[in-house]
């Protein structure tokens, strides 16, 4: 799980801004709210960001993203940019590098990763483990100018054989991680083996708002051979007020022809992916079709006609039972999308009633109402506002001193928690030049 992490000089964000799951001393359904990670560390499954339009939060996301994109991704060559984009609206940050630190933990050890960066180098990478109250240092990556090349100094404790932290160096160049390096060496297995399959397996990329998920769905029912994720599926639609009485997956094959293999190899999809097709010289078409009680009677409808709101929804249902289901990190931005809220403080309530396991999710929303909530925890939540500057600035709610028997939603309204878009008059002249 992930205690926290911090970011400084990236995108829309200056100064370190720090995200938190670690809770207060509130006790407010703390069960249900938080996981017991070790004995007497305890830590959040949910953030939920506010903020308004472009005022960095799905920059925040973003940096989650490109922090576990440092840690898995192998560039092609020396020469590839590491991708990061510093904070752009001064002299002086577009030329300073960026940080970022996470701290998370694995079983009941406790580490610390940290990396230091610009457009074409990883000037510093430290990974630290606590396996108890002490610190012990994993490796610690620095980058000589004079030579501009990557010096690693790997700790005693890892207890790395020598032949193999050469062949990691060998592999770290300026612009990857030890980490990406590790990933694609053939070594002895170490506690970096953990490292990098938290990093692999258990956080996963954004789910931006414009995805309807269909593909996502198809791709879990057609491993469902057991029929718990369709019974789910079909359960948490029917609390939800859905007239669905089934879901159905149909697939069948398509010979490639010409035209299709042209198509294929036009597409933007991974290389291996596309052999894959051309050697089996075939494709699989797959489709969703929905069962809807009207009446006394059930009409079978494709998915073509369904409301985006539906096919969203639905993806949110196969999320949530992978959420509970297994230990995951997940990233959403503008949860709200496309679905009435209600929907939406449902699917929040159903993970935190349900969630035995040590999954969480971080999510950015426009919709206010959860402020009004009497479930929502204030150390869940998070607002993002620019300053004059254009700086990004995370500040907690449960930081802001607002007291406990006052509404959330009503001081946001009023803008006594952060700044709100100030409109103009609606009247304009359709005549001004």
């Amino acid at each position: 799980m992930i205690a926290n992490f911090s970011v400084e000089n990236f995108f829309s964000i200056k100064s370190a801004q720090k995200i938190s799951f670690e809770p207060t001393s509130d006790t407010f359904m703390s069960d249900e709210y938080s996981y017991e990670v070790k004995e007497g560390v305890r830590l959040l499954k949910v953030g939920i960001i506010y903020g308004a339009n472009a005022s960095g939060k799905t920059n925040v996301l973003n940096a989650i993203e490109f922090f576990r994109m440092l840690v898995l991704r192998m560039p092609k060559d020396r020469n590839e940019k590491t991708g990061v984009v510093p904070f752009m609206l001064d002299d002086t940050s577009r030329n300073e590098t960026t940080r970022m630190s996470m701290v998370f933990y694995i079983g009941q050890s406790k580490y610390v990763l940290s990396f230091e960066l610009d457009a074409k180098h990883i000037y510093s990478e430290t990974l630290i483990v606590y396996d108890s109250v002490r610190p012990t240092r994993l490796y610690n990556r620095s980058y000589d100018a004079a030579t501009d090349s990557t010096i690693i100094d790997f700790g005693s404790n890892l207890k790395m054989s020598r032949k193999s932290q050469e062949v990691i160096s060998g592999n770290t160049i300026n612009n990857c991680s030890v980490l990406a390096a590790f990933g694609k060496s053939n070594v002895e297995r170490t506690k970096l083996n953990d490292v990098y399959d938290y990093f692999a397996k258990h956080i996963k990329d954004i789910l931006a708002p414009g995805m309807l998920l269909s593909r996502y769905v198809k791709a879990r029912l057609d491993k469902d051979e057991t029929g718990d994720l369709k019974k789910f599926i079909l359960n948490f639609l029917i609390a939800s007020d859905f007239n669905i009485e089934d879901v159905v997956l149909h697939e069948e094959e398509e010979l490639i022809t010409p035209e299709l293999e042209q198509l294929i190899q036009d597409a933007p999809i991974d290389k291996e992916a596309k052999a894959e097709m051309l050697r089996r010289g075939k494709i699989t078409n797959a489709e969703l079709t929905f069962k809807h009680k009207a009446g006394d009677r059930v009409y079978d409808l494709s998915e073509k006609y369904e409301s985006n709101g539906t096919m969203r929804f639905l993806g949110m249902a196969v999320i949530l039972n992978f959420l509970l289901k297994t230990d995951r990190f997940v990233l959403i931005d503008e949860v709200e999308t496309s679905i009435h809220y209600e929907l939406l403080a449902y699917f929040l309530k159903v993970f935190l009633a349900n969630s035995y396991r040590p999954s969480q999710m971080l999510l950015t929303t426009h919709d206010i109402n959860l402020l009004n909530e009497d479930f929502i925890r204030r150390d869940t939540i998070w607002f993002t506002d620019k300053n004059e500057l254009g700086e990004t600035q995370i500040v907690r709610l449960s930081s802001l001193g607002l007291h406990k028997n006052l509404s959330p939603y009503n001081a946001y309204k009023q803008g006594k928690l952060v700044k709100l878009p100030f409109l103009g008059s609606q009247y304009i002249n359709l005549n001004d030049q």
